[in-house]
């Protein structure tokens, strides 16, 4: 029997998506078509007449739903295969990443005056909060069908000077809201240092804060893909690097067959990013080593749509890793053939910006220039946030960039 789900772009109608015995395939609306100011739903599916079917859609939809195993606890929550990316989308695809929202036919997206974001008392929060562990995404809530991508815990969900409000029918979620990783102590400051290094160092990134709920820590962000105007939030259109290079999340990391870091360089050619996005691009990947990011995948990087037009999204999910034993002390993409830390130098790095479009010159620029801001920040960063945020992980990774840098920088 043939089911089909309302995908929205914008709050406009874009076209369905069907599903028949478990295969899907998606199909632009002939009215979405004729509209001037059309643009696709994916760079992987331009705007076109014939339905698509097979990995393209597959690839697409499977990555606005969460990985791993928070896709397994909400699928047998929802009773719903983790296969079934339909099925699930269904249950809580009403808010996505980007600008995308899927609807049963008989239900409509709300229009921006009818936003609904209702509050929360503290000690809700804290009930929703402390067990995303065996409910994520607070999923099964009434009114509430939130998809979050990634394979960490977390609330997608709004704060408002320090309150968090729950969007309903559809409404935009504007923040998204992570517990502390029981595995990894202090991960909440571990994010927190590194996303306000990387913005210290002139990295474009997500506004974030750390959020107390009872005492308890929480590393909140504002999503990068909303925009408020007055009191009205509005949904920005973005793909991350495996919807746009057509990876499902199950092979996001280049040692399962995910893709390669020159895939992702080559890519930002491909999409005709200003020079200055592609250099923005090999300076995140310089941070990403000096900090000891091993998680920094082809999910972890996106594009936002303005005007039609891609540009690099802020960065996310910046985190240091290495200073977890438990975890790999490995990359996950290689920089030039190496995925060890420990082995990455100066001429590794030049020779992957080389193979990525860059003379030696600009890296060896961009390397010296990191440098620099580091030298010009770091000590003073490092004791602001012990003073504001007490946490003993912040020497391990400050001392793990020294290190780091000593390894690329010209000798």
């Amino acid at each position: 029997m043939m089911d089909y789900l309302d995908v929205y772009l914008h709050e406009k109608k874009v076209g369905v998506l069907a599903s028949d015995k478990g295969r899907m395939a998606f199909t632009y609306s002939p009215e979405y078509l004729n509209q001037s100011d059309a643009e696709p739903l994916a760079y992987t599916l331009p705007l076109s007449a014939e339905p698509y079917s097979g990995g393209n859609v597959v690839s697409f939809f499977s990555n606005l739903l969460p990985d791993e195993s928070v896709r397994i606890r909400v699928a047998e929550i929802l009773n719903v295969s983790p296969e079934n990316i339909f099925g699930l989308l269904k249950e809580i695809g009403e808010d996505c990443a980007g600008a995308v929202a899927l609807f049963s036919p008989e239900k409509k997206p709300l229009t921006s005056g009818e936003m609904i974001f209702a509050p929360l008392s503290e000690d809700d929060t804290h009930d929703i909060l402390s067990s995303l562990s065996d409910r994520p995404l607070n999923v099964g809530a009434e009114d509430f069908h939130i998809s979050g991508a990634g394979a960490q815990d977390k609330l997608v969900a709004s704060v408002q000077k320090g309150k968090v409000y729950l969007p309903l029918k559809g409404t935009p979620s504007t923040h998204i809201i992570k517990p502390g990783i029981q595995r990894f102590p202090e991960s909440v400051f571990n994010e927190l240092y590194c996303m306000k290094l990387a913005k210290k160092c002139g990295i474009a990134t997500a506004n974030c804060d750390v959020l107390y709920i009872k005492d308890i820590p929480y590393y909140v962000t504002e999503r990068y893909d909303r925009s408020k105007n007055g009191n009205i939030w509005t949904r920005l259109h973005q793909e991350d690097f495996c919807q746009l290079l057509g990876y499902e999340p199950s092979i996001k990391y280049e040692s399962e067959g995910g893709p390669k870091l020159l895939q992702c360089f080559k890519l930002l050619y491909d999409l005709e990013l200003p020079a200055n996005d592609r250099i923005e691009f090999l300076d995140r990947i310089i941070f990403i080593f000096l900090i000891g990011n091993g998680d920094a995948h082809a999910k972890n990087f996106s594009v936002l749509y303005q005007n039609g037009r891609p540009r690099l999204a802020p960065a996310y999910d910046l985190l240091s890793t290495v200073v977890y034993p438990d975890l790999s002390p490995k990359l996950a993409m290689k920089i030039d053939n190496e995925y060890n830390f420990r082995w990455i130098t100066h001429g590794k790095m030049l020779r992957m910006g080389v193979k990525a479009g860059f003379t030696e010159k600009i890296v060896v620029k961009e390397i010296l220039a990191m440098q620099k801001k580091l030298d010009r920040v770091l000590e003073k960063f490092t004791a602001d946030m012990q003073e504001k945020y007490p946490a003993d992980i912040y020497n391990k990774i400050h001392n793990g960039i020294i290190e780091r840098m000593k390894q690329i920088l010209p000798q």
